[in-house]
């Protein structure tokens, strides 16, 4: 039976197929925007709303009932937005998580950052990139764990550039409605210490896995 037969004989479950395979396919990308970018968008624009409201007469404590409707769009707009500007930082974070996970011996080697072509930290970026992508093209299942896990990572560098973004806001624009720095120097150490930690741990968890996958899926097969 020829190509163009079996395009015949079975059209519907063909274009139905297709048609299902297109709404699976729009998931991982749907699932990155959400968590990595619209999220801490939102989180972003909540704490500048409640700290600094740009509405003259608008308390802060009446600023959750502002959040209807049409706002509510504005609101997610902005959170993707402001996610997409966040992002453009995202590689700087990269290359600071793999300069502190690459400076100890026994991470290095688990993380598979010990390649021959590793030698910088630019170059390992671009290494772990080529291996996403490798990954991504062998398997499509395997493609969207990394997507995922990739999202995660977003998501702390994102919530940790969102967090540098209102403390330099706070030194520019000091108010007592917002929680001064000198004040609370514990507390934002806290919170920064946090964010970089769970940064980390995010980072060296997508990093394992793409090591992991990359075994399986181009090296097992290369065997």
């Amino acid at each position: 039976m020829s190509d163009a037969d079996k395009g015949k004989k079975e059209p519907g479950k063909s274009e139905g197929g297709s048609g299902l395979t297109s709404i699976f396919n729009l998931i991982p990308s749907i699932y990155y925007d959400l968590i990595a970018r619209i999220c801490p968008g939102m989180a972003f624009w909540i704490v500048l709303a409640f700290k600094y409201p740009l509405l003259p007469g608008v308390e802060p404590q009446s600023v959750p009932a502002m959040l209807t409707g049409t706002l509510l769009i504005v609101l997610i707009i902005l959170s993707y937005v402001s996610g997409i500007v966040f992002t453009g930082f995202a590689v700087l974070w990269d290359l600071l998580s793999i300069a502190l996970l690459a400076s100890s011996r026994n991470m290095k080697q688990l993380l598979g950052l010990d390649g021959e072509t590793s030698t910088s930290f630019t170059r390992q970026w671009k290494h772990l990139s080529k291996r996403i992508d490798q990954v991504i093209k062998e398997d499509e299942g395997a493609g969207k764990t990394l997507v995922k896990a990739m999202a995660e990572v977003t998501l702390c560098q994102n919530l940790l550039s969102g967090f540098i973004t209102l403390i330099t806001i706070e030194l520019c624009y000091n108010t007592p409605v917002f929680l001064p720095i000198a004040q609370y120097k514990l507390l934002y150490l806290g919170i920064s210490i946090a964010l970089i930690s769970s940064m980390l741990c995010r980072q060296a968890m997508f990093l394992g896995r793409v090591d992991d996958l990359h075994e399986i899926y181009i090296k097992g097969r290369e065997v």
